[in-house]
């Protein structure tokens, strides 16, 4: 007894120092044949949901038992035997479980050489399992003292089995609910995206990004509609080359997808590839040939109308799970939305920048030799600005300053804006009276406040002697100073009927020779490496044509 006694603490010793639920019942089974001398145990943990048994793990069962007790669903209402365990809980000694009408028709011929244990596993007055223990009939029947010792090793066994169960409940509850934190801060950061900024790229580079970190999928592409076809917007594989069909810019071809399907029927659809085959979609070859086995697309909905496609993609079948769809979805709605956003201010905008390039123009074509003018320099002067690190949005002001700077110019007589010869001291004073006239014409446009400084001052000069206010060096505003460069070296290649205009080469070094005095010498000196860079040969070009290359759209 005193060997039964030392062998049952050191096996629940052993059971408590355990951290998995299949090693729990290995080492009960393993203790209980030392113990008690049994055949086999089958274990059966209750599930809540289901309310019934869940597939046994049993150890020692005989291979041909395995499959009927794998399969074999124990629900209690059906099982006398389960529903008395589950009421009284308590054991169960059948000591002929073959002629017992508590066991199922079809176990009774497997188990009729056997004397059966049944004893529930109780944890916190719960019935969390069921513990079934065979023993040899040719052996006599579980002595009291047997059930005893079986009993207090399976309630054991059941609060180390409710720990562990607990313990990975709580796991995952905590990732379950770190998963949903994650997609709030996901469309929390989709927010701010479309609150911050109105860029499409911005809300792109946002989406791609947050959507391949919470799916983990290999492939992701946004679809816009494009009347009635699809262009694909951006898409990105990962470490897996995009196929050219793919790839950002590329027409996605009709057929039946699951990007088309999703668009043409306004629900997510879903495809998984389990072997090739013929009359596959290219869509569909050339994401099975990038090893692509599961496929989810959502339609990207804004006011009921289908403005593009979501199009995912894994390695793996059956990637995408029901509860991971619905998170996407989410994540696509705000999508959509953002998209749609940018969409309206880029027509917005876009309306805008025509309307006031018409007005541009229209000072432009006063005179033949002006004509683009306002065009050029706005290109110029946007590449300054972005050879020189500005933010998109800086980048912008200064692009509608070089733009609208001679603007002013449309209160300035027809005949001195035409005259084909260098002006006269009489001549000259209306036409400095440009830059504050283009301010008061532009002043009421709230949307250009920013803008009128670099229209206002792209006639000073760095050493001071320029005007309207004769401000001096870092006095003039940085975007007022490279339109200035802009506008003068867009003058100097030109063709007047007074002078010739120079080559690339030759303004280069007028540039610099008036950096410091005219001009401010940083932006001279990062316009004309910007030149020598890029221009390469072409420096000694005539304009227009090596031109193109620096005041192009």
């Amino acid at each position: 007894m005193i060997d039964t006694f030392n062998a049952v603490i050191e096996g629940s010793e052993r059971l408590s120092g355990l951290a998995d639920v299949d090693e729990v019942v290995k080492d009960l089974s393993r203790l209980l044949k030392r113990l008690v001398k049994s055949r086999w145990i089958a274990v059966y943990f209750f599930d809540r949901e289901r309310r019934d048994f869940a597939p046994a793990r049993s150890y020692g069962l005989p291979a041909r038992f395995v499959p009927i007790f794998r399969d074999m669903p124990l629900v209690p209402d059906k099982i006398p035997l389960l529903k008395g365990l589950l009421q009284k809980k308590q054991h169960l000694l059948l000591s002929d479980p073959s002629v017992s009408h508590l066991i199922p028709q079809k176990l009774r011929k497997l188990l009729r050489n056997l004397t059966l244990l049944a004893v529930p596993m109780v944890a916190r007055n719960q019935v969390i399992g069921a513990v079934f223990v065979a023993r040899a009939r040719e052996l006599p029947p579980f002595s009291p003292d047997e059930v005893a010792v079986i009993r207090d090793m399976i309630s054991h066994a059941a609060l180390i089995v409710s720990h562990i169960q607990l313990f990975d409940e709580s796991l995952d509850m905590a990732l379950d609910l770190a998963g949903r934190i994650d997609v709030i801060l996901t469309l929390d950061e989709i927010n701010k995206a479309i609150s911050s900024s109105l860029s499409s790229d911005k809300v792109l580079g946002t989406a791609m990004e947050h959507v391949e970190r919470i799916t983990g999928c290999e492939f992701v592409a946004i679809l816009q509609v494009e009347g009635s076809k699809m262009a694909i917007m951006a898409s990105h594989a990962g470490e897996l080359p995009v196929p050219d069909i793919l790839r950002a810019g590329s027409r996605l071809p009709r057929g039946r997808c699951a990007a088309w399907n999703a668009r043409r029927n306004g629900r997510s659809t879903s495809v998984v590839f389990m072997e090739k085959t013929e009359g596959m979609p290219p869509v569909d070859q050339a994401l099975y040939s990038l090893g692509i086995r599961s496929v989810l697309a959502i339609p990207l909905v804004v006011r009921n109308e289908v403005k593009g496609v979501l199009l995912l993609g894994d390695t793996e079948a059956g990637k995408f799970a029901r509860g991971e769809t619905f998170t996407i979805e989410k994540i696509a709605s705000q999508m959509a939305v953002a998209l749609e956003n940018a969409r309206l201010y880029e027509d917005m905008r876009s309306l805008f920048i025509n309307t006031v390039a018409s007005l541009a123009n229209a000072i432009d074509a006063k005179s033949p030799w002006t004509k683009g003018h306002s065009e050029r320099v706005m290109h110029i002067a946007a590449r300054i600005a972005k050879e020189m690190g500005f933010s998109e949005q800086e980048v912008e002001k200064v692009r509608l300053g070089g733009l609208l700077h001679d603007i002013g110019k449309i209160g300035v007589i027809e005949a001195v804006l035409e005259k084909p010869a260098v002006l006269s001291d009489d001549e000259f004073p209306p036409l400095r009276a440009h830059p504050e006239k283009g301010v008061a014409i532009l002043s009421p446009i709230a949307q250009l406040n920013d803008v009128l400084p670099a229209i206002l001052h792209h006639h000073e000069r760095y050493d001071g002697k320029g005007y309207p206010k004769g401000l001096k060096g870092e006095e003039i505003p940085l975007s007022a100073r490279i339109v200035s460069v802009a506008d003068s070296f867009d003058a100097m290649v030109s063709e007047r009927p007074y002078k010739k205009g120079y080559t690339i080469g030759e303004a280069i070094a007028e540039l610099r020779r008036e950096a410091g005095r005219q001009f401010d010498p940083k932006v001279v000196e990062c316009f004309c490496r910007y030149l020598e860079r890029t221009m390469g040969r072409e420096l000694s070009g005539d304009f227009p044509e090596a031109f193109k290359k620096v005041a192009g759209g």
